[in-house]
């Protein structure tokens, strides 16, 4: 079993965790829930790489997903570890740690609702999102949100070189 994270050591951060760390503080957080709020899903499950919302939309992660028909038709909760440490890089353990509290919460939450046949979470979820796209100026359909800022700095790079070698050889011929 994986070595519980020291939340003591102000000086860790997200950055640096590894995933077995990740891990050992996802299992504490999820003792603390009780049973009762956990009843009907199958399995709590970790994968280790990020979920992005959308390739288009750079810097959107998705903390963990409620699937009602997981595994073999079973629901289940799903964390993403890269996800964590995308969206919160420079957070202190004990601020990871409240957000996996809160994503396990969140997920659950689903959970319950989906058992009620209800979806104000899911409304909610849909409405933040639909927020971020209005601030970001994301159109659906759009890759232009997002783009990254290394391959424009490239395109800006090699369209100056281009100049410059253009106005050389405009000087050499004049």
């Amino acid at each position: 079993m994986p070595e519980p994270a020291n939340p003591s050591a102000g000086e860790i951060r997200t950055a640096s965790i590894t995933f077995d760390q990740f891990d050992a503080l996802f299992r504490e957080e999820l003792e603390k829930v009780p049973d009762q709020f956990k009843e009907g899903v199958a399995q709590f499950i970790i994968e280790e790489r990020e979920h992005r919302h959308s390739k288009y939309m750079r810097g959107l992660y998705t903390l963990g997903h409620y699937m009602p028909r997981g595994h073999f038709g079973n629901p289940v909760v799903v964390l993403y570890f890269g996800s964590f440490v995308r969206a919160f890089p420079h957070h202190k353990i004990s601020e990871l740690r409240l957000e996996i509290a809160r994503t396990i919460t969140h997920e659950l939450l689903h959970h319950w609702e989906n058992r009620s046949g209800i979806d104000l979470l899911g409304d909610e979820d849909r409405r933040q999102l639909a927020i971020w796209k209005q601030k970001t100026g994301y159109k659906d359909g759009s890759e232009a949100t997002g783009k990254n800022y290394i391959e424009a700095a490239l395109f800006i790079y090699f369209l100056f070189i281009f100049v410059a070698v253009l106005a050389r050889w405009i000087m050499l011929l004049g």
